[in-house]
């Protein structure tokens, strides 16, 4: 009997011990992450694309304000650089005027459009256009928080792709008909 209740002391103790570390580390407070940053980004959240040659038609991308709540405006100002192998007004357009974007209190998202035209490319050529953020409100990031600074850039690459029958194929690949 003895032995039992020896036992039984021992689980309380355990347990009161256990349920005091819980508490103690549960008060702990957690650093706060709260940076403001602006980042871009394709519709689907990715930080690069791929737009084929063979297209007509307007994409757009987004640029996102991550920040408490503000009661004044916040502005965040970017860059379109083309590569050697696209050509403005044959390739794109920049449907967006100008080079900022301001985002007014309750607004933490902002379109960059681009109007892609329909034009042969020598697959040789650097066909990238890179949108960049270049500046903006003091105290705010260019990417996500960190020393890669993560989505402060998206980078488009226009491709030759064709058809043939069930998936795309780019200039690399033969496909043979199949019976």
């Amino acid at each position: 009997m003895v032995n039992i209740l020896t036992m039984n002391m021992k689980k309380n103790i355990l347990l009161m011990a256990l349920s005091a570390v819980l508490a103690v580390s549960c008060t702990k407070e957690l650093p706060l992450y709260d940076t403001p940053f602006f980042s871009i980004a394709t519709q689907d959240g990715a930080s690069t694309a791929v737009v084929g040659s063979d297209v007509e038609n307007v994409n757009t991308y987004y640029v996102t304000m991550s920040s408490v709540s503000r009661g004044d405006n916040a502005v965040v100002d970017f860059t379109v650089t083309p590569g050697a192998g696209l050509k403005e007004g044959v390739d794109y357009e920049i449907v967006t005027q100008g080079s900022s974007l301001t985002f007014l209190p309750g607004i933490y998202r902002m379109p960059i459009r681009v109007r892609w035209k329909e034009h042969q490319l020598d697959d040789s050529a650097d066909n990238t256009l890179k949108i960049a953020l270049t500046g903006g409100t003091d105290g705010f990031c260019l990417g996500m928080p960190g020393p890669d600074s993560k989505f402060s850039r998206l980078v488009i690459t226009k491709k030759n792709l064709w058809i043939f029958g069930n998936g795309a194929c780019n200039s690399d690949t033969l496909l043979l008909p199949t019976r």
